[in-house]
């Protein structure tokens, strides 16, 4: 029996070897082995001409099936982080709109998408005057981000083609820094596909036979610790997509019981949620309660507060400097005071 990470090794193996394929024929993409339309697939999705018209040529690959980059609501300043970032498309687009004080960071584990990345930052370097963007070779489920560096991770129908989605969510949760954000289009399953999909490779790649229920996606999200989360689910997108000249889409409508449809199986799933912000510590919490015990002028408050932090290993230093602060809080009240009583008796 194989083991689950010589598993995952060949899940990855197929998934790079044929979006290597892709890298290497240029052009849209038009063939079996993308998740994507031979159509224009930028506008399709809904990406407005001033996104696109400082996107280098050859970028728009048709490897998406939503646009994140509107999803996420980039600001200026903001550092985004794009998981699967191919060819850069949706990287050029946040990096106008994160500007020069923003950064924003590609990671693919495609070499040769890579390198047509890199080639094209030039291209963009030139035409917009930003240096705010690089591309970084790894894997999804293995980051090579440090730990809460992100403000915004984006992805663009990519995750659904890992074979550990439960990590790739965990990961997205460790780089956001607390109040962090997350914007995913993904496809996603409303039911179970026919069995003769799941086991087709040209259908894995298409992002198609690696995808789960939105449930399950709704379970992953929770479980890694993000909140606040919203699932819009978008079918129309593939019933659009099946009109289209893609191979994978006739294979899908093949493989599909008598009257349905690929939208009754498939859905293009939005996703957004947020990191929370940074719980107090018990040993914060304890020296906020000496401070506004002694601003309280509570001496009982002060006793038990004082011994709690201790027994929970706070330096008297730290206790001092909290005794500190909540003397000058009432300090600050006491003068109030007093000016308040002159005010009335004169």
């Amino acid at each position: 029996m194989a083991k689950k990470d010589d598993k995952i090794g060949d899940w990855h193996e197929i998934v790079r070897r044929e979006y290597e394929k892709i890298a290497q024929q240029g052009g849209s993409c038009c063939g079996p082995s993308c998740c994507g339309t031979s159509g224009p697939s930028a506008y399709a999705l809904g990406y407005e001409h001033a996104d696109l018209e400082a996107v280098p040529d050859g970028v728009d690959m048709g490897l998406g099936c939503g646009n994140p980059t509107a999803l996420a609501a980039l600001r200026p300043g903001e550092v985004v982080l794009d998981l699967g970032c191919g060819p850069g498309l949706d990287v050029f687009i946040a990096a106008k709109k994160v500007g020069p004080t923003g950064r924003v960071i590609g990671v693919d584990m495609t070499a040769e998408m890579l390198a047509k990345a890199r080639a094209s930052a030039r291209s963009f370097s030139e035409k917009t005057g930003l240096d705010n963007v690089e591309f970084r070779l790894g894997q999804i489920e293995h980051l090579p981000v440090a730990d809460a560096s992100v403000d915004v991770v984006i992805s663009n129908c990519v995750i659904n083609l890992s074979p550990d989605k439960q990590q790739v969510w965990r990961e997205i949760a460790r780089v956001l820094r607390p109040g962090g954000r997350v914007a995913v289009s993904d496809l996603a399953l409303l039911r179970p596909l026919p069995e003769a999909l799941r086991q087709s490779v040209e259908a894995l790649v298409g992002c198609i036979a690696g995808a789960v229920l939105v449930d399950e996606t709704k379970a992953m999200v929770q479980d890694a610790g993000l909140v606040d989360a919203v699932f819009q689910i978008h079918p129309e997108y593939v019933d659009r997509m099946a009109h289209w000249s893609d191979p994978v889409y006739k294979e899908v409508l093949e493989a599909l019981p008598d009257g349905t449809r690929p939208s009754d199986y498939i859905t293009s799933l939005y996703v957004t949620a947020v990191k929370p912000q940074a719980a107090l510590t018990d040993q914060v919490k304890e020296l906020i309660a000496i401070g506004a015990s002694v601003s309280a002028n509570c001496h009982p408050c002060v006793r038990y507060h004082v011994k709690k932090a201790r027994d929970l290993g706070i330096s008297d230093h730290q206790i001092r400097q909290a005794i500190e602060a909540g003397r000058m809080v009432r300090k600050g009240a006491a003068g109030q005071m007093d000016e308040l009583i002159g005010q009335l008796f004169g």
